[in-house]
């Protein structure tokens, strides 16, 4: 309802769902072997406030925060099952890695949700309200984070970068500022 045009953001409760026990039993493997280092996560607003006090600034630093539009639509499906399979493998052969991926495919593929007593399949993304949507879409944000995010912060050309699930906030330095993120499906 807080969007212009979209009448519905379906959010799906997904205990009654088919593929909702596969989704919790997922959730314990991917935990098992896919370690999250939250670097960038901010646990409470709190620890933020606090942060951002002992933050030292100057004028050339300025500040700008971003709400990532519809996470979960958005998520790449392909290219995240992808990280997911790099690092499954890590610990596993390809068989297992394999039957893992595929029924990980099969929970992503249940996104459906009902409105006014019809029942819609989304056109795109993940499902938001599934237990394994969450990990999902954070397994891609840090690694693209690690990727992106880690270069800047060495070179000095922002201090902070927080996020809190799809909110981010940056400080930056306007005269460090030149950085061209990578390449992104």
């Amino acid at each position: 309802m807080h969007k212009t045009d979209i009448p519905v953001c379906p959010v799906i409760n997904n205990r009654t769902a088919p593929a909702y026990k596969l989704a919790r039993y997922l959730i314990k493997i991917l935990d098992q072997y896919i370690s999250l280092n939250n670097y960038f996560n901010v646990t409470n607003s709190t620890n933020l406030a606090n942060d951002l006090t002992k933050l030292e600034t100057h004028e050339n630093h300025k500040m700008i925060s971003f709400d990532i539009k519809d996470l979960y639509v958005y998520t790449p499906l392909d290219e995240n099952l992808n990280i997911i399979k790099s690092k499954l493998l890590k610990y596993n052969n390809i068989q297992i890695t394999q039957k893992k991926l595929s029924l990980l495919k099969v929970v992503l593929s249940h996104n459906y949700f009902m409105f006014q007593q019809k029942i819609y399949q989304s056109a795109q993304g993940i499902s938001m309200g599934s237990p394994i949507s969450s990990l999902f879409a954070e397994i891609f944000l840090q690694h693209y984070e690690d990727a992106n995010v880690k270069q800047l912060l060495d070179m000095k050309s922002i201090a902070p970068y927080v996020r809190y699930v799809d909110d981010i906030l940056i400080i930056y330095d306007i005269k460090k500022s030149t950085y061209t993120p990578s390449t992104h499906t």
